[in-house]
């Protein structure tokens, strides 16, 4: 018997035959299952199967037909005279085929086990698209937390750690299977990692390709989000360089010792800082007078960017100006953003709050939020604890961290040394 002849026995006594092809033209598989469970489990089914639609109403025509045939224990009736429904397209899969994937699909919403006890994560990932095509997330989303496939998958991995090795496919499979089956762990922590480590779907020149895998185009709006954060992230990160360049080429004395050589500190540490930003290629000359530069965008890895700002020099005009200048002044600030935008720290509230985003995202989503006017440490302010301008408490604790550092990285203007002013 032909592959595609071949049925698939998820429910020995089910009602009906699904005949699922994933396009036309492509082969045909079939199942038997119980009706009944997937219009409980899925709201796709409990539309088509209802008496609203053509399929529903000879559903309900064949099953009274065999009932009057004597066929009330459907275990003994023969499968050609089961009722049958044709189902095409089962969603954005990376599967040669679907035959199996629609298989373990069906067997998860009739609790059964699948085809392994652990899946691997490319097989959840596909299961989640199938999910999301039939609006059950719902039900599998129990099911994959009553069988802990989470759990299971971050203990073989290492505790949830990301591998240095792990490669964007995997990383956005592992976020759309805890953003589709409610897995908090997993949202937080891999957006993150795309926000951090950057994707090769945001590069410049790249068009949306609508025939790749549903987790190359997150869906319910995180595939923006994610993008907004990380250009916000960046630009409070450039805020820090231009900051000290406007301050050092203002006039003010930035030198504090009163000296007078202190108008040389100040012009020996200008020349520095710019000798040093444009090394890291992080500022460039360009004259005004005819500028036809278009706007660019750091790509790559923003943690390796806070580290290259590190690596600023300590050098002073003389002996007498040893804590002058650039390093002083940008390394606790580099400390604070690091603080937030390190994959290893426990810091996690520039990745998504799965949580938040479901019940609070009008409150808490960086895509919609109206910008503070202006961020700033005061001096009373210790560790890492941050002010805006303008900030309201929010009826979640949680919410109200997450706007917390919101407001540092999407604020219009930041004040870096407002430590230093007299309040």
């Amino acid at each position: 018997m032909a592959e595609e002849d071949a049925l698939v026995v998820i429910a020995p006594a089910g009602d009906l035959i699904l005949d699922v092809r994933q396009a036309e033209g492509t082969p045909r598989f079939s199942y038997r299952v119980h009706s009944k469970v997937l219009r409980d489990s899925s709201r796709y089914f409990e539309n088509l199967l209802s008496d609203r639609f053509r399929e529903g109403e000879q559903l309900a025509t064949a099953l009274e037909a065999l009932k009057v045939a004597g066929l009330s224990d459907l275990a003994d009736a023969p499968v050609d005279a089961l009722p049958r429904v044709a189902i095409l397209d089962v969603g954005r899969t990376s599967a040669l085929s679907v035959r199996n994937l629609v298989a373990d699909f069906l067997r998860a919403i009739h609790g059964e086990d699948l085809s392994a006890a652990t899946p691997p994560v490319p097989n959840l990932a596909n299961i989640a698209v199938v999910a999301d095509r039939f609006d059950a997330t719902d039900t599998l989303s129990r099911y994959v937390r009553k069988r802990k496939y989470g759990a299971l998958l971050d203990a073989k991995s290492g505790k949830g750690k990301i591998s240095i090795g792990m490669t964007e496919e995997r990383v956005r499979q592992k976020l759309l299977v805890g953003l589709l089956f409610d897995h908090a762990p997993w949202v937080t922590r891999y957006s993150k990692h795309l926000i951090l480590r950057d994707s090769s779907q945001w590069q410049p020149g790249v068009e949306e390709d609508h025939t790749k895998p549903l987790w190359w185009d997150l869906p319910n709006g995180v595939e923006d989000e994610l993008i907004q954060r990380r250009e916000y992230i960046l630009e409070t990160i450039n805020s820090l360089q231009s900051h000290f360049l406007k301050l050092y080429t203002s006039g003010e004395r930035q030198c504090k010792l009163g000296y007078d050589t202190s108008v040389q500190c100040d012009s020996f540490q200008l020349g520095e800082m710019i000798r040093f930003f444009i090394r890291l290629g992080t500022v460039r000359l360009q004259g005004t007078i005819y500028d036809n530069t278009e706007p660019t965008y750091h790509t790559g890895d923003i943690e390796r960017l806070l580290e290259s700002l590190r690596q600023c020099s300590s050098y002073q005009v003389d002996r007498n100006h040893a804590h002058c200048g650039l390093r002083t002044r940008l390394l606790p600030l580099v400390d604070l953003l690091q603080n937030q935008l390190c994959l290893d720290t426990t810091s996690l509230d520039v990745g998504l709050c799965l949580e938040c985003w479901n019940n609070h995202r009008d409150n808490y989503a960086w895509s919609v939020a109206k910008r503070p006017v202006l961020w700033a440490q005061h001096p009373s302010v210790t560790g890492n604890r941050m002010l805006s301008k303008g900030h309201r408490r929010t009826p979640s604790s949680c919410l109200h961290r997450h706007i917390v550092v919101r407001d540092l990285f999407m604020a219009t203007d930041r004040n870096w040394t407002a430590r230093d002013a007299v309040y």
